[in-house]
């Protein structure tokens, strides 16, 4: 099992720094659909959607990325990726001109064409005179605000961030403009305009026809990890060069992962732990706030494959339900704790009349895996001790456990037998 994991993050981590074309039909193949995007280079394989090629800066957001339109790089379901490539000169400075959206979170992040470059989180963005910021102030979204990106920006400088050098059509560089929870969904999102400014020149970039525009990941610094993988089922903070740092990473999220075998078919894997404390909802509210430790977390689970695609099954009755929980849909008991019990959908009914526990499948068109599981923290609170991001140590499960203390998450393979029966307690220490 360790040499499968091996390879496959060795894979994962060299697609990074690829065009996601072949991992988007391998994470459609996994369950996920592609209504309206798909991030492909050449001719998606097993795919005949015509694949659309954005050269320079033409038109504004030309690509659109999540679980529901690519389902690649282990995406969260309950994120959108709203995506511009940025060829420009020194002299260029880009203009988004937008209103702050309903949605948990937001962020505006440029990254060069090695890696994140600068990031503005919603709260930290200043709003246009006469306007308000829902994450400064407490009020309603629809506010308007601008960020300008220009080459000779100074740090601190408000609502400005750096344009990316050493650009060129083959090596672009990336604004993200990245959204958690949007009310309403990726379609009621208004996306900003963009006004490209160069030599005295401005005009406003038309919005593109589609959303479906070739996107090459920023390169991943490093080939990974020469050890052996963490052991199956202990949770564990990735290495920069192999996970957080590759592709169009969250500067504003850590993560702590784990491998995960397929049990056998009358067992089902318990994972347990106390959770952070945030406020629910699609809606903004202002940050930092007493007692909010996170802004947004997760657990998802998703194939490890050479595209890592989240888990995604087509339901009988309709619809697919992606390996993911948000907080807001996770069952916590009185005293602040999750379980998450992964299971095949056979199994699903059954787990669910379990009280407090929150079911996560095992995929119908990998079954045997091997998995990801990740816990995800999204902007973390300076009074927060206990996430991810305080782990300093990579690849090293007994370094997270003593930092993350209670809210390090543990997992176990237990009997559904024993689990219906006697509860997830009766499952606790029964790791194998």
């Amino acid at each position: 099992f360790g040499g499968v994991v091996a390879l496959a993050m060795e894979l994962a981590a060299c697609s990074s720094a690829q065009s996601s074309g072949s991992a988007a039909s391998e994470g459609t193949a996994a369950g996920g659909t592609a209504p309206h995007g798909t991030a492909a280079e050449g001719t998606a394989v097993g795919g005949s959607r015509p694949v659309v090629s954005v050269p320079g800066m033409s038109c504004a957001w030309p690509t659109e990325l999540s679980a529901q339109t690519d389902n690649v790089a282990f995406p969260d379901a309950a994120e959108e990726i709203f995506g511009q490539p940025i060829v420009a000169s020194a002299g260029t400075r880009i203009v988004l001109a937008g209103r702050f959206p309903d949605a948990r979170y937001v962020s505006v992040q440029v990254y060069t064409p090695d890696g994140v470059g600068a990031s503005l989180t919603d709260y930290r963005i200043a709003p246009q005179p006469g306007s308000l910021n829902p994450w400064q102030r407490q009020g309603l979204p629809g506010g308007r605000f601008t960020v300008t990106l220009r080459s000779d920006s100074a740090p601190g400088q408000p609502n400005t961030l750096p344009l990316p050098v050493g650009t060129t059509s083959q090596h672009t560089g990336y604004l993200v403009y990245r959204v958690y929870l949007p009310a309403g969904g990726a379609s009621a999102v208004p996306v900003p305009v963009l006004t490209v400014d160069q030599g005295g020149v401005s005009r406003v970039l038309p919005a593109c026809p589609s959303r479906n525009a070739a996107v090459t990941f920023p390169a991943v610094s490093g080939s990974g990890s020469s050890t052996a993988p963490p052991p199956e089922l202990e949770f564990f903070k990735p290495a920069q060069s192999t996970f957080n740092n590759g592709g169009l990473a969250n500067v504003d999220t850590s993560y702590l992962l784990a491998y995960l075998a397929r049990p056998p078919a009358a067992d089902v894997v318990v994972v347990t732990a106390k959770a952070p404390t945030f406020a629910p909802g699609s809606h903004p509210s202002p940050w930092p706030a007493r007692g909010e430790g996170v802004r947004y977390w997760s657990m998802c689970v998703g194939v490890l494959i050479r595209s890592v695609p989240l888990v995604a099954n087509e339901l009988p009755m309709g619809g697919t339900d992606y390996g993911c929980r948000a907080d807001e849909a996770t069952r916590l008991n009185a005293a602040g704790d999750y379980t998450y019990v992964i299971g095949s959908e056979s199994q699903r009914a059954a787990i669910s009349r379990v009280p407090g526990v929150t079911f996560l499948p095992f995929s119908t068109t990998h079954p045997a895996g091997p998995y990801l599981l990740g816990l995800r923290n999204v902007l973390v609170s300076t009074s927060f001790a206990h996430s991810p991001q305080n782990v300093t140590r990579a690849e090293d499960p007994a370094a997270a456990a003593a930092v993350m203390g209670p809210y390090y998450p543990r997992a176990a393979v237990c009997p559904l037998s024993t689990l219906t029966a006697h509860g997830p307690r009766a499952c606790q220490g029964n790791n194998s």
